[in-house]
């Protein structure tokens, strides 16, 4: 019986033990899967560089965007949005949606992707609403709009103002606990327990320095939660910016029906909380909590932009930023100013990053926007390349 078995079948068959063992490898090994994953990103990228879709007449360097970011930035998907100076709306996409290429459906315009920080904007617009309106001064104590803020251990914090937060000034340390809450790092204080405050030291005096705060944009949420009747910050902002007529929503611990997925994979043997799981979202709403296309995020920052100062391009005058370093943290009320010389013009960045995806978005002085939105990030955790292409090509 075993004459007859030819040497073809032996082969067969040892193949098909070593691909059972490969998967089987692979499957019960999540870091090995996970290295694989991003050798595999190449392929991915090229079949994403094949899958660009512009509206008519779109100028060229949107896709000229779109293949930086794939090709240089880890992300397969993304969406671009440009309003030019006369109001005219271009846009484009690249990708897929699902994780794999050709056998999920391709991004389109209407495609969703999370905002994280750009999300900022919002806040820090109402916030300026609410001055425009005689409802409070960018002087205006945070304590004073808090009472739960009665006892501070730090006088300090009985002094922070509404400019301070805007700013990133308030004396919030980004590298301590207090500065990150919404990762679910140290004490739970913003929006569910603020009295807190009274419990913490800050990091530095305010004004003396800028250190990037979430805490300090929830604690802003909770200021326009308190001077509309005590409605809740989302509800708030749904009706003030009318997300009914757009695809703008706040995110929650589960994918939505309509997202794209995010390309990260695991950096440990357990790897880390998913993007779904791994954030407090009360704490995220009013600091990284929205989602919705670059279509959508190009036209209500349009319309922020052109408001009255003070708006989200404006500066404090008593903040002195080098503008010509695009890699400062010198915020106005909203934004980063970027302007390479004294003679160039200036835009202005406001940039977010969470797992697998970055948000982008670019003001020039005549009124332009642009939004892009990627499902991933750099290696090097912001890609300032980019900026300062998006930077060139509004200024040609």
């Amino acid at each position: 019986m075993f004459q007859k078995i030819k040497l073809t079948d032996i082969v067969i068959v040892i193949v098909i033990v070593l691909i059972a063992i490969i998967i089987g490898y692979y499957y019960g090994n999540s870091l090995a899967r996970n290295k694989l994953w991003v050798r595999s990103y190449p392929i991915r990228a090229q079949l994403s560089l094949t899958n660009i879709s512009c509206s008519n007449d779109s100028p060229s360097w949107l896709a000229d965007i779109l293949k930086h970011q794939t090709k240089n930035n880890n992300a397969p998907a993304n969406q671009i949005a440009y309003i030019d100076p006369n109001g005219t709306l271009h846009h484009c996409e690249n990708g897929y949606v699902g994780d794999y290429p050709l056998l999920s459906d391709s991004v389109t315009e209407q495609t969703r992707f999370r905002y994280a920080s750009v999300t900022k904007l919002w806040t820090a617009d109402a916030i300026l609403n609410l001055i425009k309106a005689d409802k409070l001064t960018l002087d205006t104590t945070l304590s004073s709009l808090l009472p739960e803020i009665d006892t501070p251990k730090d006088a300090r914090i009985s002094e922070i103002t509404i400019r301070q937060l805007l700013s990133h000034r308030a004396g919030f340390n980004r590298y301590s606990v207090f500065g990150q809450d919404m990762f679910g790092i140290g004490k739970d204080i913003c929006p569910n327990n603020l009295n807190g405050l009274n419990d913490i030291q800050l990091g530095f005096d305010p004004d003396s320095k800028t250190s990037y705060s979430n805490l300090g944009y929830c604690l802003l949420g909770e200021v326009i939660s308190r001077l509309n009747e005590d409605k809740s910050y989302k509800d708030v902002i749904k009706k003030q910016y009318n997300f009914a007529d757009s695809r703008i929503q706040f995110v929650s611990n589960s994918a939505m029906s309509d997202e794209v997925t995010y390309n990260y994979v695991e950096t440990g043997l357990t790897g880390y909380a998913d993007i779904y799981t791994a954030f407090d979202y009360d704490g995220l709403a009013s600091a990284a909590g929205l989602s919705g296309n670059a279509i959508d995020l190009a036209k209500q920052v349009h319309v922020m932009a052109a408001k009255l100062d003070p708006n989200i391009m404006s500066l404090d005058n008593d903040v002195v930023c080098n503008g010509r370093d695009i890699t400062e943290e010198c915020y106005g009320y909203a934004m980063l100013p970027y302007q390479p010389n004294s003679q160039s013009a200036t835009v202005y960045y406001r940039d977010g990053s969470l797992l697998g995806l970055s948000t982008l978005v670019a003001i020039d002085e005549r009124g332009s926007v642009v939004a892009l939105l990627s499902n991933g990030t750099p290696d090097t955790g912001v890609d300032h390349n980019v900026k300062t292409k998006i930077y060139e090509y509004l200024n040609r």
